[in-house]
């Protein structure tokens, strides 16, 4: 289990040039990396080639031989040391693998590689940065190719789940900065100081340095104009979580006391359970203002600095702007931390063992409502909140799971409609139908369900048929309680500079 704590460094703070100095540089350490990586790997795929890639691969040419001498030194290393034996108690012999030429059949150069051309040919972005550090910096970049791979994989077997064909990663902005890696060996607290490396200046933690748990990472994230230092304890889980089967979408146990939460925009979290207690809404209104202020007041300093200009000329930013974001980003933060904290602080409450949210895949690129509601729909980080639940749940042994919600809004809960999955060709013909923006109306009847309850009980049931079994039809017709999250004092977004 870890725990991450997060230190802003404004730009009168003391370490903040350290970090803008630190983060540059892992931008450009991520750019020729990656400048490496794309010309081998475009330069083999083709017959003529610029001067760019014949430029990198003559410096690969020229730095392989020196490359395998450090690699042929540290296989006769590891030969004169003592062998270990793996867990069937067999002699591990240590391996050589020289360094080969790329080809057209391997053009993508591995990490291995490129971090020994780098340090043979000590290039200057590599060497500047601590070690560790650069190492990280690099990985970063394989991680994106990594993606890129495995995107363009699905891509062939079903272009239709993706919005265009996948592209090779980019490189970061020339005057950019990006998120800055070090690792607990380059890194420690002592006394509560956290010591960095290749600066004498120091960062009082206060009360965090009492966080139970091991230093595990150190991240220097750019935000808004200013730095985020966030620091990542590891320590045991505190209650055991019993999962899913990913693999069949399965439970692998049965479980008890089950929550839906239906998330929306006026009622960002609407919590229904198994336990026979009162619906509870989290209003989301908040949130809701706090955005439309944003965009009023954005929109409002965009048209003073864009007014009479072409496309191409003028600025896009200021620090004014920039200040509301980074504002609006905090607050909306904020709010969801207290908004997920509750969604658990009720779950504890109500002894339940498994949260179900409902969550439908590319609901924001394909959602069909009128622009301003559309508008704040798409604002909402509802990824950030369900990821928020399920590490605040998991720490109390609660499990959390996301699954698409296809009809559950349409299917009547009270008359047990079938709840088929969008795309699979099934269609029924439901009990009911939503009468107003609040009720979902039973055909022929006057009885009546809040809409968003409704849709909560439907989450459930779609994933644990048998969890409402025992309880009586007056249970599910209680009116929802409401829930209002205070966000900071003063929460209007103010456009100081």
């Amino acid at each position: 289990m870890y725990r991450s704590y997060k230190i802003q460094i404004h730009p009168e703070h003391k370490l903040f040039d350290y970090c803008d100095s630190l983060c540059f540089k892992a931008k450009n350490l991520y750019n020729i990396t990656n400048y490496y990586i794309r010309q081998v790997y475009t330069a083999l795929r083709k017959e003529i080639r610029n001067e760019n890639q014949l430029q990198v691969l003559m410096d690969i040419e020229a730095y392989l031989p020196q490359m395998n001498e450090i690699r042929l030194k540290n296989y006769e290393r590891a030969k004169a040391k003592p062998k270990k034996v793996d867990k069937k108690e067999k002699l591990i012999e240590p391996k050589l693998k020289l360094f080969e030429m790329p080809t057209q059949e391997k053009s993508f150069i591995g990490y291995a590689f490129v971090e020994a051309l780098f340090k043979v040919m000590k290039q200057i972005d590599y060497t500047s940065m601590p070690s560790q550090s650069n190492q990280q910096t690099m990985k970063n970049v394989y991680d994106d190719w990594k993606s890129y791979f495995e995107a363009s994989r699905k891509y062939k077997i079903n272009p239709a789940s993706f919005s265009g064909k996948p592209k090779i990663p980019k490189y970061k902005p020339k005057n950019g900065r990006t998120t800055c890696y070090l690792t607990n060996q380059i890194t420690e607290i002592k006394e509560g100081i956290l010591k960095l490396p290749g600066t004498h200046l120091l960062l009082n933690l206060g009360k965090i340095a009492r966080s139970e748990g091991k230093l595990q990472l150190v991240r220097i994230v750019p935000s808004y104009g200013r730095y985020v230092i966030e620091i990542v304890f590891k320590g045991e889980q505190e209650k055991e979580i019993k999962r899913t089967d990913k693999q069949k979408n399965e439970f692998v146990f049965t479980p008890r006391r089950v929550m839906g939460i239906d998330l929306g925009v006026d009622n960002l979290a609407t919590i229904a359970d198994n336990t026979g207690l009162k619906p509870l809404l989290i209003k989301g209104t908040g949130l809701k203002s706090l955005n439309q202020y944003y965009n009023k007041l954005r929109a409002k300093y965009m048209c003073i600095i864009r007014n009479g200009k072409s496309p191409k000329e003028g600025i896009f930013t200021t620090k004014r702007l920039i200040s509301i974001d980074r504002k609006r980003n905090n607050r909306v933060m904020d709010y969801l931390h207290k908004a997920s904290a509750k969604v658990v602080e009720i779950a504890l409450e109500r002894t339940i063992d498994t949260i179900i949210i409902g969550r439908n895949v590319g609901w924001k690129s394909e959602v069909k409502m009128k622009k301003s509601n559309k508008q704040t729909f798409i604002q909402i980080p509802y990824a950030t909140f369900i990821e928020m639940i399920r590490y605040k749940a998991e720490r109390q042994g609660i499990q959390v799971i996301d699954r698409e919600e296809s009809y559950t809004s349409k299917s009547s809960f009270l008359n047990y409609d079938p709840i088929p999955t969008f795309g699979d060709g099934a269609h029924s013909n439901f009990s009911g139908y939503r009468s107003s923006r609040a009720f979902y109306k039973i055909k022929g009847s006057k009885v009546l369900i809040h809409a968003d309850v409704n849709g909560a009980f439907n989450i459930v049931r779609k994933y644990v048929k048998d969890a409402f079994e025992g309880l009586e039809r007056k249970e599910f017709l209680q009116a929802p309680k409401k829930i209002i999250i205070m966000g900071k004092k003063h929460a209007k977004l103010k456009a100081s500079a």
